[in-house]
């Protein structure tokens, strides 16, 4: 195994069996999956960046009598150290009480001042470890002592040194209180903090936020304080960019589930990403294997332990060595074709036979519905007939096998009865089941076609025992399309979105897409695939996102719940034992560049820094009014509903007059240049009944928009917006770039997240807001490139490159972002990603300014 990957099993039996293992961990982590709460970054962080939980940041909580705290965690799994604080209570600032985690002895410990608790904390590992585990500390101050539950079972008693009453400071993770600091943590999850007085539940720290460093208290409104938070809802939302790069020529990936690493092989080069350590590994290869020609695609063995890159036009088959880093030929009928006949096929090997299967594919004007097999044993190539339901010739499915590979699920595709291109073709929406041993087809169901087609891409995931499946749908007939993972039912023709959309630049054959899952760092990983033709590159993005992905739906009613009711947000209900697990869905919102129905609506609300005018953590389950003015024009209602198409070309331009010309406290505009611009060719009667009829208009579609209206003052129209209960992105851009001595990570980041949706005003062309649009650019610009200038690349070099992408959205061939990137990335390590990059941005200066970038990449960098 490669230098910096965990080693591998090396017992091809051992490894099926984990592989077997590791796909029914699928029904694992349906029922115990995290969708809400607080990781801690510990020590893999450096100390300024790991994570803290102040529940009392302005002042102590002054308690008596009985006193109870409870909370859910959980030890993140996949990291080096576990040792440190879980929580530290310190009464009167004078004496602490601490639950730890004490990773040589695997105990949770109890600290009573300068003491350890006679008893320990002793959980099974397998529980330890993505699984949550209630604890429940009570304390009686009048008799000193206290008692420690986990998961409804004492495990402590003893005495405290505490006094009757006091005041206390409640901190989770490190803290920076005094002589009590301490920046040891275990890497870990929190959720659902609960405080009780006396039997009184006092406060309620759910830790369902999404973004920012606050927590809000359900009870009192009293807000925690974090430091470098992870929100884990996020992690379940949104795809988080595992890793990116450039290969010359074209590339196949293929996943190893075992130790959880995506293989993507190059012309000249094999990239190794290893899920499990979030690290990635690019090594040189002195040729390709002899398969790899255009369209040839790559697949995982479990049974032997190895990579293979397979072509089925010459039914070529070749092998990867680690150990000599290069791939040996297993079978090959030599032939002319260098372009394949079978694109985006799908594929799979099988536990019955140990044998590859490959399905289906597209290739000179035809859509094929062939079956092959590939003994990896002997060496043998079969064509299968096939029996049962019709499998009709398609490519662009996505296909999935049970546990045992025993049976395999191909859902949708493109294609055509006949097989013709030519020949009337359509998107398929069917899912059928393929049973090995009998070779034969059975159609389940099909799904209803969508207003808007999709294809998939090319994996599903399986989890047999609760009849689901995970896929990756995306619009095949647009290029700047969007992956959108599905969960889907094996038993019945319904499907939901999960999880926010990933970027996706489809161009048929010269574009890939595929879904495979970690089982034991619990992450779904998406890898997109796109061949530069003229350039002969590759690029490759590489996703990730936590297991189970939350659903995204959109509450349109708003339940105030009662005392002791029931959240109005019912996520998901895993049978668990006779109870019932019940989640509390917070909607947020992100950009989503799509209009299908496959991409939610309420997916937009960006981040917004605490104490700003305008916040975008949905704590009411009743969906915020928004309007977007970066990217597409949109306008939601306050019930959510997409309500932009109710503006009529001449009402939207009317609309952005004012409120341009608004927001920001400026005075508006008089009638009179709105004759002079919207009616330019009427008199000025006609000019003013065209103005009163649309101003009329106008003040009926604010009113179904809620929260902002129409006025006039002097003179001057404007609207008047309430920015605490209406999203608008351009008063949050204005809030920032009016601050910009006030600049930190947080609202830069959210700047980044307003100005991703889009440039301001896409697609919308009136000849007054040039200026508009061409100040704004200047301004996030410049913003970006003012707080990068004041960073130190080595103190935060990620988030450097993230601040310079987010300056590509607006400037493509920014000179001073490239080198701040390039610098970033070489100081990473990422040498070879940091030249590709370079060789990209000169590409682009070529095209844009038809000369040659001047500088060269060692000159940037030193």
């Amino acid at each position: 195994m490669m230098e910096g990957f965990p080693e591998t099993l090396s017992s091809p039996f051992l490894r099926l069996s984990f592989y077997t293992v590791a796909l029914l961990l699928v029904v694992t982590t349906s029922a115990t999956a995290q969708s809400y709460g607080l990781r801690f970054a510990g020590h893999e962080e450096i100390q300024d960046n790991r994570t803290s939980l102040d529940l009392t940041p302005e002042k102590p909580l002054c308690l008596n009598g009985n006193v109870e705290l409870s909370f859910d965690v959980s030890l993140a799994a996949s990291y080096k150290t576990y040792f440190g604080y879980i929580f530290r209570i310190i009464q009167d600032e004078k004496q602490n009480l601490d639950l730890l985690y004490d990773q040589k002895s695997l105990n949770f410990k109890m600290i009573i001042g300068e003491r350890f608790s006679p008893s320990v904390i002793k959980l099974d590992s397998a529980h330890v470890f993505n699984h949550w585990n209630h604890f429940k500390l009570q304390l009686d101050l009048k008799n000193r002592t206290m008692s420690v539950y986990v998961n409804n079972k004492r495990v402590i008693t003893d005495k405290i040194a505490f006094k009757e009453s006091g005041c206390f400071r409640i901190f989770f993770g490190s803290n920076e209180f005094r002589e009590f600091k301490s920046k040891d943590l275990p890497p870990m999850d929190i959720k659902d903090i609960s405080l009780s007085e006396n039997g009184q539940r006092i406060h309620d720290w759910p830790l369902n936020e999404v973004r920012g460093t606050t927590a809000k208290d359900e009870l009192s409104g009293q807000p925690a304080v974090v430091k470098n938070p992870v929100w884990i809802k996020a992690l379940h939302n949104e795809w988080n960019v595992a890793d990116q790069f450039t290969l010359k020529g074209r590339a196949t990936v293929a996943f190893d589930p075992a130790s959880e690493t995506v293989c993507v092989t190059g012309s000249d080069a094999l990239y190794q990403y290893s899920v499990r350590n979030r690290q990635g590994v690019l090594q040189g290869q002195k040729t390709p294997p002899k398969s790899f020609f255009l369209g040839s695609q790559a697949v995982y063995n479990p049974f032997t332990a190895r990579f293979y890159d397979y072509y089925v036009d010459q039914k070529a088959v070749s092998v990867y060595d680690p150990v000599s880093r290069s791939w040996t030929t297993e079978t090959m009928t030599p032939s002319p074709v260098k372009v394949t006949e079978y694109w985006h096929a799908n594929q799979f090997v099988s536990g019955l036979d140990s044998s590859l299967y490959i399905l289906g594919g597209y290739g000179q004007l035809t859509y094929k519905n062939s079956i092959f097999r590939y003994h990896f044993a002997s060496g043998k190539w079969e064509t299968l007939p096939t029996r049962g339901d019709v499998f009709t010739p398609r490519y662009l499915a996505a296909l999935g096998t049970t546990a045992q590979a025993d049976t395999a699920y191909l859902i949708g595709g493109y294609g055509s009865l006949t097989g013709e291109q030519m020949v009337n073709p359509k998107s398929n929406y069917d899912l059928l089941q393929y049973v090995v041993k009998d070779n034969t087809f059975r159609k389940l169901y099909e799904l209803k076609v969508p207003k808007t087609d999709f294809a998939f891409a090319n994996s599903l995931v399986i989890d047999s025992k609760s009849k689901t499946f995970y896929g990756l749908i995306f619009p095949n007939q647009q290029f700047k399309s969007q992956l959108q993972l599905i969960r889907g039912s094996l038993s019945e023709p319904t499907y939901e979105r999960v999880g926010h959309s990933i970027p996706y630049p489809f161009h048929d054959i010269h574009s890939y897409s595929d879904l495979y899952y970690c089982p034991i760092s619990q992450k779904l990983i998406a890898v997109t695939l796109y061949r530069n033709e003229p350039n002969n590159t590759t690029d490759v993005k590489l996703y990730t996102i936590s297991f189970p992905p939350n659903k995204l739906e959109v509450q349109t009613a708003s339940v105030k719940p009662s005392s002791g009711s029931v959240w109005p947000w019912l996520l998901a209900g895993f049978a668990v034992g006779a109870g019932a697990l019940v989640w509390r869905y917070v909607r947020t919102k992100r950009r989503s560049a799509s209009k299908t129905e496959l991409v939610p609506v309420f997916d937009n609300h960006p981040v917004t820094a605490p104490g700003s005018s305008s916040q975008a953590l949905v704590v009411d389950p009743t969906p915020k009014a928004s309007i977007f003015f970066f990217g597409n024009f949109q306008v939601l209602d306050h019930a959510g509903n997409d309500i932009t198409k109710a503006f009529t070309p001449l009402l939207k331009e009317l609309f952005l007059l004012l409120a341009l010309n608004s927001i920001d406290k400026q005075r508006g505009l008089p009638s009179e240049k709105l004759n002079e611009i919207l009616w330019p060719d009427k008199s000025g009667r006609d000019a003013s009944n065209n103005r009163s009829v649309n101003i009329a208009k106008l003040r009926s579609i604010l009113d179904k928009v809620g929260f902002c209206s129409l006025s006039k003052e002097s003179g001057y129209w404007k609207v008047e917006f309430d920015f605490n209960q209406l999203y608008v992105d351009y008063e949050r851009y204005v809030a920032i770039i009016n601050n910009k001595a006030a600049l930190t990570k947080q609202t830069i980041f959210e700047l980044g997240e307003i100005t991703k949706r889009g440039s301001f005003l896409l697609n919308t062309e009136y000849y007054w807001l040039d200026d508009f649009k061409a100040d704004i650019s200047n301004k996030i610009i410049n913003t970006f490139l003012q707080y990068a200038d004041k960073l130190s690349i080595s103190e935060d070099p990620e988030f450097l490159i993230q601040i310079t992408n987010f300056i590509f959205y607006y400037d493509p061939v920014n000179e001073d972002a490239i080198i701040l990137k390039c610098k970033a990335l070489s100081l990473m390590g990422k040498h070879t990603l940091a030249k590709n990059t370079f060789e990209k941005f000169v590409r682009d200066y070529k095209a844009i300014y038809g000369e040659e970038y001047e500088q060269s990449f060692s000159a940037i960098i030193d």
